[in-house]
């Protein structure tokens, strides 16, 4: 199993962070590589809710399932995910004052038995971590957009 953990503080209040988060149609705003969202269905409570994400790396398509398995508002989403890879997407928001301390914690297994272990522990990890720092990055610009917008 591999693991991704980034944290980070964004100049915007908790609210406005974990709105666009918890919208899996912004998910291509900020997430490199992903091509489209589908079939999003959510429901007030989220826990169950399910979407897909289409995503490409390496050369690779994945088509990942998600399904929310837990969500406090304005604190915590968590979402397991299931396809070319399996596990399980966290983010954490801890309000500090008018900015947001976001954490992202990652822990995946790539499908495909040997084979599959060994191309993410040479490519996928690396992209994967790399990708992962990009989200954050166009996270801060999606949110500073909406700033100066509003």
């Amino acid at each position: 199993m591999s693991e991704i953990h980034k944290t980070t503080t964004f100049d915007s209040p908790v609210e406005k962070v974990f709105e666009l988060v918890d919208n899996p149609e912004n998910i291509p705003k900020y997430i490199p590589n992903v091509e489209r969202v589908a079939d999003v269905k959510r429901t007030d409570g989220r826990i169950g809710d399910t979407f897909r994400v289409i995503y490409k790396v390496l050369g690779m398509t994945f088509d990942e399932k998600f399904t929310v398995t837990g969500y406090e508002p304005k604190r915590k989403l968590v979402s397991n995910f299931d396809g070319g890879m399996k596990g399980t997407f966290s983010w954490t928001f801890e309000p500090q004052g008018s900015q947001t301390e976001c954490s992202l914690d990652i822990e995946y297994q790539v499908g495909g038995g040997v084979l599959g272990k060994a191309a993410d522990a040479l490519l996928l990890e690396r992209s994967n971590e790399k990708s992962m720092d990009q989200s954050l990055e166009n996270l801060r610009r999606v949110l500073a957009r909406e700033k100066v917008s509003s």
